[in-house]
């Protein structure tokens, strides 16, 4: 019976814990995401800050930019004071904010390290892991698995009206981290992506891998793989 209570102490020790982690949060039905979340939360700069889009087209232009993790978009503020989310996305070939390079590939991402074939970036997002329905006697039904805050709002509509939902959302911060090719195409880092996107050097990858132990999802991994591919061009 003592172990057993000494179990149960320990349970509710950790699900405190749990509940304290700052990459977990939950907002309330009726609520407004964009209005329960800090700045620092929503957007990867302090402050909205002088940048240049790039596009395609060979043409460019200045602004005062600034990515917005919830909605994993490029927002500027135009000659009005207002704010809007870049638009055409696919027509951009690179955004310059300070020293950081963002490119655009069905999201943004953000340039860690590169040299002419292979390229190593981040992106720092907001992902639903669970939305909850109130039920009956205060209870709740999960009703969605992990996805984009985006897939709920595209557009300048995201910026202009705050998100509200008629259930609970649980959100997780999240850092993913991306490899790109020479044609600035972009994948979530995995063994199945690294074969995708390098398919020419998939053995040389593959033999690492399997000499290697790697954490896709922690930062110096990625880099210590980024410079052994890079070796391999």
């Amino acid at each position: 019976m003592k172990s057993l209570l000494l179990l149960f102490s320990i349970l509710i020790s950790c699900t405190g814990l749990l509940a304290q982690d700052s990459t977990y949060f939950t907002i309330k039905s009726g609520d407004k995401i964009q209005e329960s979340l800090t700045s620092a939360d929503l957007y990867y700069y302090p402050q909205f800050t002088n940048g240049e889009v790039f596009f395609k087209a060979g043409t460019k232009a200045k602004a005062k930019l600034n990515h917005s993790r919830l909605f994993d978009q490029m927002l500027f503020i135009d000659s009005k004071g207002d704010t809007l989310a870049l638009a055409e996305e696919r027509t951009i070939k690179f955004i310059a904010v300070n020293k950081d390079t963002f490119y655009y590939d069905e999201g943004f991402v953000r340039i860690i390290a590169d040299n002419t074939f292979v390229k190593l970036a981040e992106k720092q997002v907001w992902v639903v892991t669970d939305i909850r329905k109130p039920g009956p006697h205060n209870t709740s039904t999960s009703t969605i698995g992990v996805t984009s805050v985006r897939t709920f709002r595209e557009g300048n509509d995201a910026v202009r009206n705050p998100l509200k939902l008629d259930e609970d959302i649980v959100l997780r911060k999240e850092t993913q981290y991306y490899f790109g090719d020479e044609y600035n195409h972009f994948i979530r880092a995995s063994k199945k992506g690294l074969f995708e996107l390098f398919n020419k050097k998939q053995r040389s990858i593959e033999n690492y891998l399997k000499e290697n132990k790697v954490n896709f999802d922690k930062r110096n991994d990625m880099e210590i793989l980024f410079q052994f591919i890079s070796k391999l061009y």
